[in-house]
């Protein structure tokens, strides 16, 4: 069984908790990017040698969306409250690490894998930091890359990275309320193989009654109501472009469930025969209009979902 990787497993994991727990500390937004650039520089290690780049500004514009971007009360929480959370949470990653680690969703092979909520939010922190190992196209062609480092480096030019960026941001404060950090999530991959395939014939002589099917011509799909089953269009690699530019129904789906992040890290890219369904993530925002405006809007009432992609 083929195990992810984890920050804590690296032996540099040491030096980046220093780094973390001197963002923890910090009120200053410089040293905080400083801080997460040394750990973008200690992890962006690929197998490949040709994708080692290092760019000395890769969180220049995180910088500016701190300073510019959010107003001196949102910059007062993200400092005092939502910050220090994101550090405490990429902190617990080997206390929480499941006994038996984290293994791949392999491609044509069927299973199940499910989370704690910390433990998942644990994930995305330090994919927040970006302290997972580097991963390119080259050297894992069927997995995404899990880190949030390109994300920043395109934040000043979209709205859309703008109100993504909110939208997690806001699951970290959520999370710190209540017991929302109780309980798991699940995720589960799908094979159907040849001989299951239907053919016409089939279902010419199918008897069965088709369920009903209601049809809207009004409304939005990130407002309907709690019972629908929510299928949403993806990419074979997961997210799409969630983490880059991305804008479309796709990459806002994850970035407002920002526990379907997770699926990033061990899920190999869906064949055609193939489905993951996700179980219990919760909807915390919305973002209308995301290749124009990009309206940001917090739900504190999170909902859960599921959702077959």
């Amino acid at each position: 069984m083929a195990l992810v990787m984890l920050p804590s497993d690296l032996p540099w994991w040491d030096s980046v908790k220093k780094q973390l727990k001197k963002i923890s500390e910090t009120k200053n937004t410089v040293e905080i990017v400083q801080a997460m650039q040394k750990i973008y520089e200690m992890c962006n290690v690929s197998l490949d040698p040709e994708d080692d780049t290092i760019d000395p500004e890769q969180f220049v514009g995180f910088l500016d969306f701190l300073e510019t971007e959010m107003s001196c009360e949102e910059r007062s929480n993200f400092l005092n409250q939502t910050l220090p959370n994101i550090v405490k949470r990429a902190l617990m990653i080997k206390e929480l690490r499941p006994r038996r680690g984290v293994h791949f969703s392999l491609q044509q092979q069927t299973d199940v894998n499910e989370f704690d909520y910390s433990f998942a939010a644990s994930l995305l922190a330090n994919a927040f930091f970006s302290t997972f190992p580097k991963r390119t196209h080259k050297s894992h062609p069927t997995l995404q890359n899990f880190n949030f480092a390109s994300f920043f480096k395109t934040i000043q030019t979209s709205n859309a990275q703008k109100a993504k960026l909110r939208s997690v941001l806001h699951y970290f404060d959520w999370l710190e309320k209540g017991d929302n950090a109780k309980g798991s999530l699940r995720v589960l991959r799908q094979v159907m193989h040849s001989k299951e395939w239907l053919t016409i014939d089939d279902w010419l002589e199918c008897s069965l009654q088709l369920c009903p099917l209601q049809i809207k011509h009004d409304g939005q799909l990130n407002r309907s109501e709690a019972q629908n089953l929510q299928i949403c269009f993806s990419s074979s690699k997961l997210g799409g472009e969630v983490l880059g530019t991305g804008c479309t129904q796709e990459s806002i789906s994850f970035a407002t469930i920002p526990e379907m992040l997770t699926v990033l890290l061990n899920v190999e890219a869906l064949e055609d025969n193939e489905v993951i369904t996700v179980e219990r993530v919760r909807h915390v925002a919305r973002i209308a209009d995301p290749k124009h405006k990009a309206k940001f809007e917090k739900l504190d009432n999170a909902r859960d979902v599921s959702e077959p992609t």
